[in-house]
């Protein structure tokens, strides 16, 4: 295909990927109350004592809960939208590549289910708990609006269903032959740099406790990464002193 071609299958992909999350909206809405108290339970249960959710615009109660829709629409879409980022590449992979689009689209989503479980149960209870309580005080109070709240939230949420793609990143593209566990153990020094900024950038706050809950996770993904590589990576002809080198060990 040529360059608009390509453009033209984005858009379809794209395309099939907003229609999915358009008609898981409508029944989100219809649970969209018992959704958002789901959600703000990790903010809520980590208020300071006189402290609660608010909301200071008439309409910021009816968006927040769009919002949560959308949210929740877009986290059951994953495995469709996964499904259409294959569709896109696939032609551009021999037949054998093709058939993993099983194990991405099994894998992917439950990676994402897996990080956002993560961050709902382990990394925002203590961040709620450091970024409310800690700057609190008799005359200082802490009184979050419904919509900062949630939108902090689902920041940290999809931060960290990304961050857990990771390994199976690293299982696509050394399949295809493009990463090897020799390479990245080359780039570890890099990988630490690299891994704190993406940190700060996935992490809607500039707290370090916020950070390290995030930074931690891509190191530990980055080492899984190696490994990964070395038991899946597609495999070359190589000199045996050079075969006996490509190993996950530093």
């Amino acid at each position: 295909m040529n360059f608009i071609d390509h453009l033209s299958e984005l858009r379809k992909r794209i395309l099939w990927s907003v229609l999915a999350v358009a008609i898981f909206f409508i029944p989100a809405y219809a649970f969209s109350e018992q959704i958002f108290d789901f959600l703000m339970k990790p903010l809520i249960e980590n208020l300071p004592e006189g402290s609660s959710l608010i909301f200071t615009r008439p309409a910021e109660g009816f968006t927040t809960y769009l919002k949560v829709s959308f949210f929740a629409a877009l986290i059951v879409a994953v495995p469709f939208i996964l499904y259409q980022a294959w569709r896109f590449v696939a032609p551009a992979l021999y037949k054998q590549e093709r058939q993993i689009v099983i194990p991405f689209i099994l894998f992917g989503s439950l990676f994402f289910m897996l990080g956002a479980a993560f961050c709902y149960y382990v990394a925002s209870p203590p961040a709620f708990k450091f970024l409310l309580n800690e700057y609190s005080s008799d005359y200082v109070k802490a009184f979050p609006s419904i919509k900062e709240g949630l939108s902090f939230f689902m920041a940290l949420i999809f931060g960290f269903g990304l961050v857990f793609e990771f390994p199976l990143i690293i299982f696509i593209l050394a399949r295809v032959g493009i990463v090897t566990s020799k390479w990245l153990r080359q780039k570890r020094k890099y990988a630490l740099l690299i891994s704190a900024v993406v940190a700060a950038i996935l992490t809607p706050t500039t707290d370090a406790v916020s950070m390290m809950l995030m930074f931690v996770p891509i190191l530990v993904f980055y080492e899984l990464g190696i490994w990964v590589a070395w038991l899946f990576g597609k495999k070359k002809v190589e000199a045996p002193e050079e075969a006996d080198a490509d190993t996950p060990f530093p």
